[in-house]
């Protein structure tokens, strides 16, 4: 072992390290594994978070009506990509994946253009 594998660094006022926590949603809305994911969200412990959605074919991913397609079992995955949204675009965009009514993904497109 090298020397300074034992120093003590702790006067050296270094940052605390970064915690990343990641959270996947489904097509429900709901938290899910990674391959099902149609939205994720992004923590990390300095007090930041960042917003992802599907995004593909210039448009965003509509599991309810559109691209229901993409729920079966052989997903389209090379088509759809996440993408970095704003917080606004993505509660609309949940709420719509809850609820299922069109005016919550309405209203997430737009926000999504307005960005």
């Amino acid at each position: 072992m090298a020397r300074w594998e034992n120093e003590d660094i702790s006067g050296l006022n270094l940052p605390d390290s970064v915690v990343v926590r990641v959270t996947f949603l489904d097509f429900n809305g709901e938290e899910s594994e990674q391959a099902s994911a149609v939205a994720k969200t992004v923590a990390s412990s300095n007090g930041s978070t960042q917003y992802f959605i599907k995004y593909g074919r210039n448009e965003l991913l509509d599991p309810h009506q559109a691209d229901s397609s993409y729920a079966n079992s052989r997903r389209q995955t090379h088509m759809y990509k996440f993408k970095k949204v704003s917080e606004n675009t993505f509660e609309a965009y949940v709420q719509y994946l809850q609820s299922k009514n069109r005016l919550h993904f309405t209203r997430a497109r737009r926000f999504l253009m307005e960005n």
